[in-house]
């Protein structure tokens, strides 16, 4: 596989764990760094506190709750993000069908199109979630970052 990602961070949020392990696998041999994975919107928190993320390949579907409530956080931040899902990407909640899709079972060449289709470069002096003021999901509940 070429180098095709140039280093890029990429953080992964899948709720089963050898399809996670199997997309970071696919990351590094990519040029990327893969970041996890972890498979809880908690744990995704935790991981952008503690390094900068240029990108995440994001779960609909997470342990603890839905992708659609990391998206709101991941948009508020600016981190772009694509979607892995099994669900159609029509039964989707909107705030996930604003980003790249790639369904399940993962077809790799789409996967690294639809990151690079992102149009990132790598970013290290991202600022980590603990240095920015607290947000909260529209909802007016759900995601504390701080």
């Amino acid at each position: 596989m070429t180098q095709s990602l140039g280093g890029i961070s990429i953080l992964i949020v899948e709720d089963e764990i050898i399809i996670g392990m199997m997309l970071a696998t696919e990351v590094a041999g990519a040029g990327g760094v893969p970041v996890g994975p972890v498979s809880t919107v908690s744990g995704a928190l935790k991981a952008i506190a503690n390094r900068p993320v240029d990108a995440v390949i994001l779960d609909a579907k997470l342990i603890d709750g839905s992708g659609a409530d990391l998206a709101t956080l991941l948009e508020v931040r600016r981190i772009p993000y694509v979607v892995v899902s099994g669900y159609e990407e029509a039964a989707l909640p909107s705030s996930l069908r604003r980003a790249p899709f790639v369904a399940k079972p993962v077809s790799t060449p789409l996967l690294m199109e639809a990151i690079k289709s992102l149009g990132i470069a790598p970013e290290r002096s991202r600022p980590s979630v603990q240095e920015t003021s607290p947000c909260r999901s529209p909802s007016g509940g759900g995601l504390r970052t701080a």
